[in-house]
């Protein structure tokens, strides 16, 4: 039993990674003054995502490891003139590009005073991110059906494709609803990202060479957290942030 789940962790892993044509060296490109402010706060909240997929924290010795991603529909408009300006996104026509995503291997650890702690990384497609946070539970667990928990994240992460860099922080608030099988949550959050623009890029972005750009955007998530046999997680969510719809997945084992 757990070969089979352990099989189907890695076809998540690689369905994740197939299934967009999509390349972040597409940005040196097509950045522009236009849409750089709209692709800070898109990538920002595409960097957050899925940082509290457990809906709750795990508790002293608790451990969980496992792939998880993210993914945007599609990406926001920026400014212009025409539809056509503002359909130009920092990776190309919004049409074009259409959904972007993110892999990434999670490791989670339960410690003291309620406190959960959290590393990732990513490297897809040409943007590489790393980085991690701390999960605190506002009150102690209950397992009783029903019982509510408040939970606060704050997360940090560093990113790098080959036009641009960024720095990315964040704070969430979660609520989570404890039942025997499966535990909702509803959070939201900021996501506060920078990011720094290449001397490299094409000629229609030559102004911004060298800059940089800062961002806070709002983001909301709405998911499940679901036990399953052979110590497994699987979790999905729904976030609105600056770019509109998005979702989040995971699947992990959890002692």
């Amino acid at each position: 039993m757990m070969k089979k789940w352990l099989t189907v962790v890695a076809v998540i892993c690689v369905g994740a990674v197939s299934a967009t044509a999509h390349h972040w060296d597409d940005f040196g490109a097509n950045v522009t003054k236009n849409n750089i402010r709209a692709f800070t706060k898109d990538i920002g909240g595409l960097i957050g995502a899925g940082t509290y997929t457990t809906g709750r924290i795990l508790g002293w010795g608790g451990f969980q490891i496992g792939p998880r991603a993210g993914m945007i529909f599609k990406m926001s408009k920026g400014h212009g003139d025409t539809e056509a300006e503002r359909n130009h996104t920092a990776l190309g026509d919004r049409n074009d590009v259409g959904s972007v995503y993110s892999p990434w291997l999670q490791a989670d650890i339960g410690m003291p005073f309620r406190i959960d702690g959290f590393i990732r990384a990513s490297s897809f497609q040409g943007l590489t991110i790393a980085g991690g946070g701390l999960r605190w539970g506002i009150t102690r667990p209950s397992e009783l059906p029903g019982a509510f928990q408040p939970m606060l994240v704050v997360s940090a992460h560093s990113a790098t494709a080959k036009d641009f860099s960024a720095s990315h922080y964040n704070a969430s608030l979660v609520l989570s609803m404890k039942y025997k099988y499966f535990v909702p949550y509803i959070g939201g959050g900021v996501d506060y990202t920078t990011v720094n623009v290449s001397n490299g890029i094409g000629v229609q972005g030559a102004d911004l060479r060298g800059s940089r750009e800062h961002a806070a955007t709002a983001r909301a998530t709405v998911g499940a957290n679901f036990k399953l046999p052979s110590y497994l997680d699987l979790s999905l969510a729904a976030n609105y942030a600056h770019y509109g719809l998005g979702a989040e997945a995971s699947l992990s084992l959890r002692f």
